[in-house]
């Protein structure tokens, strides 16, 4: 490692640290959960418009920017609708079906368990499974809907953020004291695409990794492949361990059905990460900024320890924010000299 990528790292280990020093001992993070609680809407709103700007840009040299917007804004919500009229009554079948071989696949594990002299007590987890697990879907669902309405009047706010985007976008340069206005403009921009290619290349990816693996899981035969096939794709936006969340999960089921189903699961499985980790990721990450993965994998325990699973989600981006300033405070030291 040179000398200079390691003065990076340690200079972004102690932003980090700093980081986390502020937000735990201020004790920040309660209001910090509090306001994105209430302005969800604005941030999902915002979030909207900034990862569509590129695209609405391009075509607004050709159309009038309204009508562009609210277009997109259509198609964008019945591809949404189209998807969900057609995997929610799937899911929630194939939900069903897992809540009703719950027991069996329980009896199975125990039974294999016990075939190997572990000594382990598989009855207490077991009912506490079976007892929790329903109540934990239910639970989830509620959830789910309560925020699909959040969502929904974020994608409005979105609509109209969209539209004024860049009134927005000037409006708050405007707040920025002159003498920091360029330097922070280019910084910003610098940001703003950095994390662009990095999210749009993140969600492609788990895309088709979770169009791939369903396909598998439906070859194979495998109980409640949509569902599973989704959960990977779902676990595979967490950085370097989420595909291994998904799979595992995926693996479990075929092991409570017969050895070879497992055998060919894991197969399965590790022919998709192959393909994604040789083939889709040069190819679909290959402009964006590079992060090393040790990086990614001590902001992935911070921020998951912080934040949880959305703290897993947005140690990515938050790194590379972090990765974007130092490259520019270095290049800008380096210069001065």
């Amino acid at each position: 490692m040179k000398i200079t990528n390691l003065k990076k790292l340690v200079l972004t280990l102690i932003s980090i640290v700093l980081i986390i020093i502020i937000i735990k001992y201020l004790k920040i993070i309660n209001g910090l959960c509090i306001i994105l609680k209430i302005l969800a809407p604005v941030f999902i709103g915002f979030i909207y418009a900034w990862l569509l700007n590129p695209l609405i840009n391009k075509l607004s040299k050709k159309y009038k920017r309204n009508i562009v917007c609210i277009i997109t804004f259509l198609l964008i919500i019945s591809f949404i609708l189209g998807l969900l009229i057609i995997l929610i009554p799937t899911i929630y079948k194939e939900i069903q079906e897992v809540i009703t071989l719950l027991p069996k696949m329980f009896d199975t594990i125990q039974a294999k368990i016990s075939k190997l002299n572990i000594d382990i007590n598989t009855n207490k987890i077991i009912d506490f499974l079976i007892t929790n697990i329903p109540i934990y879907i239910i639970n989830f669902i509620q959830k789910t809907i309560k925020y699909l309405g959040i969502i929904v009047i974020g994608l409005i706010l979105g609509l109209y953020a969209s539209i004024d985007y860049e009134k927005i976008v000037l409006s708050f340069y405007k707040i920025i004291p002159l003498k920091y206005k360029e330097t922070f403009i280019k910084l910003s921009t610098q940001i703003s695409s950095n994390v662009h290619k990095c999210v749009n290349g993140t969600l492609l990816i788990a895309s088709i990794v979770f169009v791939g693996d369903t396909i598998c899981f439906l070859f194979l035969g495998l109980d409640a492949p949509l569902l599973l096939g989704l959960l990977c794709g779902l676990t595979d936006l967490i950085p370097y361990i989420g595909p291994y969340i998904g799979g595992a999960i995926a693996v479990l089921v075929a092991f409570t059905e017969s050895k070879t189903l497992c055998i060919l699961t894991i197969i399965s499985c590790v022919i998709v990460q192959i393909i994604e980790n040789n083939i889709l990721q040069p190819i679909i990450m290959s402009k964006t900024m590079k992060i090393s993965p040790i990086f990614i994998l001590i902001g992935l325990l911070i921020f998951g320890n912080l934040f949880g699973i959305i703290g897993m989600l947005l140690a990515s981006p938050i790194i590379a924010i972090i990765k974007v300033i130092l490259d520019y405070l270095y290049t800008k030291k380096q210069n001065l000299l």
